[in-house]
């Protein structure tokens, strides 16, 4: 889909100059600009495993292989190796890539670069858990978001779990006038990161549109959390194949 590719190939450019700008900030924006604590960082990683996983309405019947959609610096990754044989984080970015290479040591975590639409390196049904954590909340176009919820309903094996999180305001106009007031400082000099373009400003999507798209899919919508907000969760699981 050419389109698609032109969309994944901003992504890729903006991420990668992002990482080099600086990474931490801009995967966690909560983070210290100047100084971020490397230990507070990890530690939020833990927090959003227990969130998406731990805590889940719904479990993955199996523990072999864990996958995230954009890792950026592996703190998810890194929190899931002690639950799973194995974690793979499917990044955009290289330089984001090359950097988590760098953090996360854990044996049983690889990370690899993606083409920003697809999860094309992973094999059909292998993965017991989809992950995504503030990664499609900076998607700017809706068909790469539904792209990668159906890569994530391909990879996962039968009675494997999708754990989602994306950006449901369901006041988008709000959100929209956000971006533009962003822009409007970054113009006057008062902003002066680069949160402002729509690589991370992304697009809202309904709860009901999302759900649809992983029902048509082929999955069981098991539960959801904080609709209508820019933290909006939804978890999904593929059936058991009968007998």
């Amino acid at each position: 889909m050419p389109r698609n590719r032109d969309v994944s190939r901003s992504m890729q450019r903006y991420w990668d100059e992002r990482a080099r700008e600086n990474a931490v900030y801009y995967v966690d924006t909560t983070c210290d600009y100047g100084a971020p604590d490397m230990d507070r960082f990890f530690e939020t990683g833990r927090a959003i495993v227990r969130e998406a996983f731990l805590e889940a309405p719904v479990q993955p019947s199996g523990r072999q292989l864990a996958v995230e959609i954009g890792p950026g610096l592996g703190r998810v990754c890194s929190a899931l190796a002690p639950h799973f044989e194995a974690v793979i984080g499917v990044d955009v970015s290289d330089e984001m890539v090359r950097r988590a290479r760098e953090l996360v040591t854990d044996s049983n975590v690889t990370f690899e670069v993606g083409d920003g639409a697809t999860l094309h390196s992973i094999d059909d049904a292998c993965a017991d858990l989809v992950v995504t954590f503030t990664v499609l909340q900076h998607v700017p176009k809706r068909e790469v978001i539904v792209s990668y919820l159906r890569e994530a309903a391909r990879v996962l094996r039968p009675g494997g779990v999708l754990s989602a999180q994306w950006n449901g305001d369901a006041r988008p106009n709000r959100y929209r006038m956000r971006g533009w007031w962003w822009r409007l400082q970054r113009r006057a000099g008062v902003l002066r990161d680069n949160r402002a373009a729509p690589q991370f400003l992304g697009t809202p999507v309904p709860v009901s549109f999302v759900r649809g798209v992983l029902e048509d899919a082929g999955l069981v919508v098991e539960g959801t959390k904080g609709d209508g907000t820019l933290f909006s969760w939804i978890w999904a699981r593929k059936p058991q194949v009968p007998g």
